[in-house]
């Protein structure tokens, strides 16, 4: 074959579509002409059915934030943004990958990146069927896209406004109370902090439901960005590592080399609130038959310690007006008989491995307020004079609790904490924080 026939047979799908058929001539073998033309012929129609619910931000970040959705065929993922609600010029993203992108046929996930932080965007996002008329040649249908939605970036100047969510625990008519609840107030971002699952995730499709695809609660991350922090009940089943696969991990330029396992930590500002988030793990020691010799998670909580310490020396963490670290498990439990994770007896109701390695740095730097979860109670701790931080306890499910949502929003020179009972649309506690010295 002569060269320059050669090139235009690999210049790919763009090419192809652009010349329509060609003709055989000396200078192609016929068996290659037969391709070219089984391939031009092949016309996917417009795949309908193919979206399966709305996308879902997660993972949003001073200068990127990523998305992800369901589908219901082998596709590609595209999303679109722009800073207008036009979509004027906007930028056109890719699912992730490198050097192909990650197609899939159930969850595609895409990273807008090159942001600016505290700023409203615009974005849609679409996928494209593939098909494959010769052998591994693939061949894309047309784009369908899901609706305009927006977002806003984190950042110093973004609003100091966020949302906590926990143990939520697939009961998704009580889940869809808090996700119209945060939407009703304008929460531009919510931390869903532990324990989504009710029991075990032994298949991706699990997550798939769970996340992307919550029965009752559709659209409910379309304009609300998700920060997840993980629960005990997070790590159960055989499936528990394909976590990244639905929900997007943190970028590996957020962290250091030496922190590159620690995927899910964050911390960011939120205008004047910086926002920090530590993983506490399973609730039961290493050395549980539970656990089957597997789990690592007081290494982890160590390799966190120094990830921690590192945040501190961050110009725009340590100079935050206010400091709010998220955790599942709680790290401060007054009552002096509870299980505090170390034994093999029952479950731990709060984290002492945690909360002696964290909760020196969290007092040394005057954070003022730890939120967790776990306990499915609601229940305010004040700080004391040996510990700077107030701890407050989201509620869960259950027979004799509520389902909460923790609003933090600064107004009037303070951070304040509202604590909103989605099951009985009430207000249950309001907590001030001056900021820090």
């Amino acid at each position: 074959m002569k060269e320059t026939n050669r090139r235009t047979f690999l210049k790919g799908v763009a090419t192809l579509s652009a010349i329509g058929a060609v003709k055989c001539g000396s200078a192609m073998m016929k068996s290659e002409q037969a391709a070219y033309d089984k391939y031009n012929a092949l016309k996917i129609p417009r795949p309908e059915g193919l979206l399966d619910g709305e996308p879902v931000l997660q993972t949003p970040a001073p200068d990127s934030m990523g998305v992800a959705f369901a589908v219901t065929a082998l596709a590609n993922g595209f999303a679109e943004v722009a800073d207008n609600p036009e979509m004027k010029n906007a930028t056109r993203f890719m699912a992730e990958g490198l050097p192909l992108a990650d197609i899939d046929d159930r969850v595609l996930c895409v990273r807008m990146t090159g942001l600016k932080p505290g700023t409203k965007y615009w974005y849609r996002t679409g996928a494209a069927k593939l098909e494959h008329p010769v052998g591994y040649w693939t061949k894309p249908s047309e784009i369908v896209w899901h609706a305009i939605h927006s977002f806003t970036t984190a950042g110093e100047n973004a609003p100091s406004h966020f949302g906590m969510m926990c143990d939520t625990h697939a009961q998704f008519e009580q889940m869809a109370r808090i996700t119209k609840k945060y939407r009703e107030l304008g929460v531009p971002l919510m931390v869903w902090n532990g324990d989504i699952p009710n029991s075990l995730t032994n298949a991706r499709e699990d997550f798939v439901k769970h996340y992307l695809v919550p029965p009752h609660n559709e659209g409910y991350a379309a304009d609300t960005p998700i920060v997840l922090n993980r629960g005990n009940h997070d790590f159960r089943g055989t499936a528990a590592n394909r976590l990244g696969e639905v929900m997007m991990p943190r970028l590996p330029t957020e962290r250091s080399m030496r922190d590159i396992a620690l995927d899910r930590n964050f911390a960011f500002r939120m205008g004047e609130v910086a926002l920090i988030g530590l993983d506490t793990g399973e609730d039961k020691p290493d050395h549980h038959p539970a656990n089957g010799g597997f789990s690592r998670f007081t290494p982890y909580r160590v390799a966190q310690t120094a990830w921690l310490k590192d945040q501190f020396k961050r110009p725009e963490i340590a100079n935050a007006p206010y400091v709010v670290a998220f955790v599942h498990i709680p790290l401060v439990e007054l009552w002096p008989g509870a299980n505090p994770g170390t034994t093999l007896e029952d479950y731990a109701t709060w984290q002492k491995e945690c909360a002696d390695m964290w909760g020196p740095i969290l007092t040394a730097n005057k954070v003022q307020l730890v939120l967790a979860g776990h306990t499915h109670r609601y229940r305010y701790d004040a700080a004391t004079d040996t510990r700077s931080w107030a701890e407050i306890i989201g509620g869960g499910r259950g027979a004799k609790t509520f389902q909460t949502l923790i609003e933090g929003k600064v107004e009037g020179g303070e951070l304040v904490i509202r604590v909103h009972n989605t099951d009985a649309g009430t207000i249950v506690g309001e907590h001030r924080f001056k900021p820090r010295a």
